[in-house]
């Protein structure tokens, strides 16, 4: 689990509310989660904001999961 799917859970929010939220397709969320992609730089703020967190702790767990 990545920080951004440990974050969403969290806040109760399915994939789909996530994604709605922050102007995105729900599949891509779900690419996200699973480490296949990383969020444009224009959609980190607003993802940091809705998830409570830095938008560092969502690049560096996501760049972390790209390498592995």
């Amino acid at each position: 689990m990545n920080i951004i799917e440990e974050k969403r859970l969290r806040l109760g929010l399915t994939q789909k509310q996530l994604a709605d939220k922050i102007g995105v397709d729900r599949t891509t969320v779900g690419k996200w989660e699973l480490g296949i992609s990383i969020p444009r730089i224009e959609k980190l703020l607003i993802l940091a904001k809705t998830l409570d967190c830095s938008i560092e702790d969502i690049y560096s767990c996501q760049k972390e999961r790209l390498h592995t």
